[in-house]
């Protein structure tokens, strides 16, 4: 390469040339039939979505919630709600209590349901208590007995407000009502990884479809409910593939002024898209619906690096050579800096690898996949077929070619002036503004959702507006963090146990953030009123354990306030959103009160010390992680048709139950009463509370390797640090930039968008390569700057040029996409091809002028 000494080129060239070049119909034949083979892999892509593989399993909020996950549930949530359309009437009539009744026992069916954990009005844990003459009563909300009589519609009403349940099961004006599930990752019918999709469709179809009417509006949510409207827009975002390669191709047409040509940097970008997928399925993977974008970037890049050789091809066929001579030259001058640039690219997207979330990596290897395919179809196929390829009329064509450029070559001449010393001062002056303000703005940028409802979704569409319906007129929503209250066995009757999480509540409760809070103390406080004929005054957690006993026998375990020997209590935090700045002041005050508290407690209790307590903590959390490992085998296993016999027989899970006793024996030994630990955290909120931190925590180191490893690849390739500035300057800056657009325009940095800076940097590295090599090698040569940068201009410039321009347009086209994330995508990407072809374009060679050895002439 240009950097590289002339004998290190010519001895990887000497290596190179003959594979590709020497056997041509053999190569060919073999890459024709890697093609077939990855067609038919690619046959199977199938799109993966998963719940556990969204979120950090690693950090410490999922372990809680993975520990309890049997006890209080989990995160992925299906929220159903009935609202009647005619507010006058309440939902206590035969027409709407039927349809709840129908909708709960579908829901009970739907695939991948874990039938223990599903609620309404119609199910068994859904009680009420009351204080009746000569005792204490209580049962179903809707008894066993239920019939649709005026009689009985009074006693579920009332049943309804005895058990407290208005803002939850029912809404706060009682015209709806809610019915709730959690989905199981494995579905427990079949023992196969669960299809969302499928359960999104039977959402549709055997329950908005079918319970809908004009009486009754039904409004869905949950993680299932997103996939499927996701996935639903497949064909949409298909449309938009076909929509921008169209666009390229008719552009490519007039700008290289053949259809053959035209065709074939497509056509082997395609390729590279079958190569991928082939890859994906082969390895074992799905493509995930927040990956469907990674094969368009794909081939963004491939069609970049397409353009680059058919171009210089041209200019090649210009000089007089033939199409195998000019494919020949082309090949050595660009195949050593444009297969640097791809493998840098690769490089900067396995550093992704590093971020400990599965959906990322999933994306980071998608996106390596293609990478290797664009290097097989852009480094060899492409040059091969150039080689068998033929202009009818050689000289005519070039005189086409030659008008065309004649065109441009002022515009080029006039863009020298960049390389003067006053106007390169000022485009880098230029650029450290730029710099300084995307700095300034990019302060605002938050980590999570910048919004309440769901933002892969556009604000109105269908879930967005079954989210607003369920928020306006319920409590809650499956906005809920909650945080488990860890003591030891049979502390839920000791009253200063109690009163820690009552006051915990309590401080939680007045935060602007909550909407509402429910816990055991909160709920043995009703009942203790309860037996007091409803007196408000006492409404107090009961000091005698024999009444504190009696507050909470009719609390069953089933409410997922308590685990069975209750050493375990959760408290549920209803957020009014889930935006990032509402979870971020939520966990911030669970922590400070916990530390707060447990300072308290100290102060009053000499038994025991910090490091006592910290020790019995790190016993707990190693035994929920034992018990998690031995669930999970038992789960593998059984998806292997083991019968349980075999299961109980199996060596692995007589280790890993050997374990989870040495565990249950370890905590058992601190047999020291503690302060209760209030652990974060479970639900949505406790999953997006950990996917914001890990993406707060990992963001700046991802993208600071991804430039280490651009900075090396930059080194080994010029061996100059003009080389390494040149190229690195404009694409660090434009990285910045990204984060300013992302912060005015209240796109959070998550999940799917983190990838984004890693994928942003791959496309801008190319450019960049091109030009100062280009710039370099004429200089070398002993032109001028001036010269150097007008010939780049003519011969790689204008391909840079052509590819950022084509490819922002194409990509601008996602701006009307009904799906959110692709228009938030489309607009950084957009920004990002056009951007980072203004930084190679104009800053590389203002950079040049003070960092390279230039002649003296």
């Amino acid at each position: 390469m240009a950097g590289t000494s002339l004998f290190s080129q010519e001895k990887i060239l000497a290596v190179v040339e003959p594979i590709v070049y020497g056997k041509r119909m053999l190569m060919l034949a073999l890459l024709g039939v890697l093609t077939a083979v990855f067609a038919w892999f690619a046959a199977g892509t199938h799109v993966d979505a998963g719940f556990d593989k969204s979120i950090p399993l690693e950090h410490p909020y999922m372990k809680v919630l993975k520990q309890y996950e049997d006890d209080f549930g989990g995160a992925n949530t299906i929220l159903v709600s009935l609202i009647q359309k005619d507010k006058s009437h309440d939902i206590y009539n035969e027409h709407f209590l039927s349809k709840l009744k129908q909708v709960t026992d579908e829901v009970f069916f739907l695939p991948g349901v874990d039938r223990s954990r599903v609620s309404s009005l119609f199910t068994p844990d859904v009680r009420y208590v009351e204080v009746v003459e000569g005792g204490f009563a209580g049962g179903n909300v809707i008894p066993a007995e239920y019939q649709p009589t005026e009689e009985m519609f009074t006693l579920v009403r009332a049943n309804v407000g005895k058990g407290g349940h208005v803002g939850r099961y029912v809404s706060k004006d009682q015209t709806g009502a809610m019915v709730f599930a959690e989905l199981l990752e494995i579905d427990p019918v079949s023992g196969k990884k669960l299809d969302y999709r499928e359960v999104a469709r039977q959402l549709e179809d055997k329950i908005r479809g079918a319970y809908q009417d004009d009486q009754v509006d039904i409004h869905i949510i949950g993680f299932a409910k997103v996939i499927g409207d996701v996935t639903d827009a497949a064909n949409e975002v298909i449309m938009y593939f076909f929509v921008a390669l169209g666009m390229t191709f008719v552009l490519l047409i007039l700008y290289l002024g053949s259809f053959k040509l035209s065709v074939l940097p497509l056509v082997c970008s395609f390729i590279a898209v079958i190569w991928e997928f082939g890859l994906l399925t082969a390895s074992g993977f799905g493509l995930d619906p927040f990956a469907i974008l990674v094969p368009f970037l794909i081939l963004s890049v491939s069609v970049s690096h397409g353009v680059q050789y058919t171009s210089s091809w041209v200019s090649e066929l210009a000089t007089g050579k033939n199409g195998y001579e000019a494919s020949l030259e082309t090949f050595r001058r660009l195949a050593i800096p444009g297969t640097t640039a791809l493998i840098t690219d690769l490089a900067g997207f396995l550093t992704i690898l590093l971020i400990p979330i599965d959906i990322i990596r999933e994306m980071a290897i998608n996106a390596s996949y293609g990478m290797v395919a664009i290097i097989v179809t852009n480094k060899i196929l492409m040059p091969i077929w150039l080689t068998y390829m033929n202009v009818k009329d050689v000289e005519s064509f070039v005189k086409k070619q030659d008008a065309r450029e004649a065109i441009f070559n002022p515009v080029f001449r006039a863009m020298t002036v960049v390389t003067k010393p006053v106007p390169a001062a000022l485009v880098i002056i230029a650029l450290a503004g730029a710099y300084g303000w995307a700095l300034w703005k990019s302060e605002g940028m938050i980590y999570g959702d910048a919004q309440s409802g769901v933002p892969e979704l556009r604000p109105d569409s269908r879930y967005n507006k079954d989210s607003d319906a369920i928020t306006a007129n319920f409590t809650i929503g499956t906005d809920i963090l909650k945080v488990i209250a860890e003591t030891d066995p049979e502390s839920c009757i000791k009253y200063n146990v109690m009163e820690q999480i009552d006051r915990f509540g309590w401080h939680m409760e007045n935060d602007p953030g909550v909407a509402s809070i429910l816990s055991l103390p909160w709920a043995a406080r009703q009942v203790n009123s309860a037996f007091s004929e409803g007196a408000p005054k006492f409404r107090v957690l009961p000091r005698n354990q024999y009444v504190m006993v009696q507050a909470i026998t009719p609390i069953p375990t089933s409410s997922g306030l308590l685990n069975p020997d209750c050493s375990a209590m959760a408290v549920f935090l209803f957020t009014k959103d889930h935006k990032a700045t509402t979870l971020d002041r939520l966990t911030d005050k669970v922590k400070a009160f916990n530390e707060h508290n447990a300072e308290q407690w100290f102060e009053l209790n000499s038994g025991v010390d910090a490091a006592y307590c910290a020790d019995k903590n790190a016993a707990r959390r190693a035994l929920g992680a034992d018990e998690v490992a031995l669930k999970n085998q038992i789960t593998s296993l059984k998806a292997r048709d083991f019968t349980d016999t075999q299961v109980d027989g199996d060596a692995s899970i007589i280790d890993l139950r050997a374990k989870v006793e040495a565990a249950e024996a370890k905590l058992e030994s601190f047999d020291k009463p503690c302060p209760v630990n209030f652990a974060l955290a479970s639900a949505q909120g406790g999953v997006m509370a950990a996917s914001n931190e890990v993406v707060k925590e990992k963001d700046k180191p991802i993208v600071y390797y991804v430039y280490a490893v651009i900075i090396v690849f930059l080194w080994l390739s010029f061996r100059s640090a003009a080389g390494v500035f040149s190229i690195l300057v404009p694409l660090y800056v434009v990285s910045n930039l990204i984060l300013a657009l992302m912060a005015i325009k209240g796109i959070g940095m998550k999940v799917a968008t983190l990838p984004v800076a890693a994928l942003a940097v791959g496309i801008g590295v190319d450019y960049g390569i091109y030009i100062y090599s280009t710039i370099e090698e004429f200089v070398k040569k002993g032109k001028s700057l001036a010269d150097a940068y007008y010939e780049t201009l003519r011969m790689t410039g204008k391909p840079v040029i052509f590819t950022g321009l084509v490819l922002s347009g194409s990509v601008a086209t996602w701006l009307f996409s009904g799906l959110q994330f692709q228009a938030d995508m489309g607009l950084l990407l957009t920004f990002a091809f056009f951007a980072n072809m203004i930084g190679a374009i104009f800053v590389c060679p203002a950079i040049c002028r003070f960092l390279m050895k230039l002649p003296n002439n």
